[in-house]
């Protein structure tokens, strides 16, 4: 009799654990992107007699809606889309502000440069301070990144340049992988804009 009535609830049990097994057994695997950082190195600052500098990179701040694994795709002007299988492999603000300074130290002379740090006692010539307002872009279609940027001494921290910047690069294909490379152009982009103005102060008032 006991047998008779586990049997139905057996059966059930064994159907839905197939599921389970059919359900895992199809999910598509993750991919994780990172941002790239512009090719090529600071030689042609150096022999044009271009002051070296010390940078601190940061604080860079992002848009709350990126801070997630999820790539954000934006699917009309008020509708944002988080991908499934599409991540970050760290956090974006990471992968940002390491990138911005990796560029810059490829783009200027640089003695150093180093991410920002509340205790940093390191002496700096000057601060790239950014608050990234939009970072997103759709497939097959665009990237965008827009920025208010300053940069300020290091020592009095008065603020010498600030600018707000936008950039819209193409998504060649329509897949992640060509977004974040259209990120990374857009970065790169910004990047060369707050060297060229770096590279102006430095001339203007060669840091000792």
């Amino acid at each position: 009799m006991n047998y008779l009535m586990n049997s139905p609830i057996k059966i059930i049990v064994s159907i839905l654990f197939l599921f389970i097994i059919a359900g895992c057994a199809s999910t598509e695997p993750s991919r994780y992107y990172l941002l790239s950082p512009v090719s090529g190195g600071s030689e042609s600052q150096r022999s044009s007699g271009t002051p070296c500098v010390s940078l601190i990179v940061g604080p860079v701040r992002l848009p709350e809606y990126t801070n997630r694994p999820q790539i954000v795709t934006r699917s009309s002007q008020n509708e944002l889309y988080r991908a499934q299988f599409d991540l970050w492999a760290e956090p974006l603000s990471d992968t940002f502000s390491r990138v911005l300074a990796e560029n810059l130290t490829r783009l200027l002379c640089t003695k150093n440069v180093s991410l920002f740090l509340w205790n940093s006692s390191a002496p700096v010539d000057y601060r790239v301070i950014m608050d990234v307002m939009r970072m997103d872009g759709a497939l097959g279609k665009e990237a965008v990144l827009e920025a208010w940027w300053h940069i300020s001494s290091g020592k009095e921290s008065k603020i010498l340049i600030s600018k707000q910047s936008r950039f819209a690069e193409p998504v060649k294909k329509q897949n992640y992988e060509a977004l974040v490379q259209a990120h990374s152009r857009a970065l790169e982009s910004l990047s060369r804009d707050i060297a060229q103005e770096i590279n102006k102060l430095a001339k203007e008032n060669p840091p000792q």
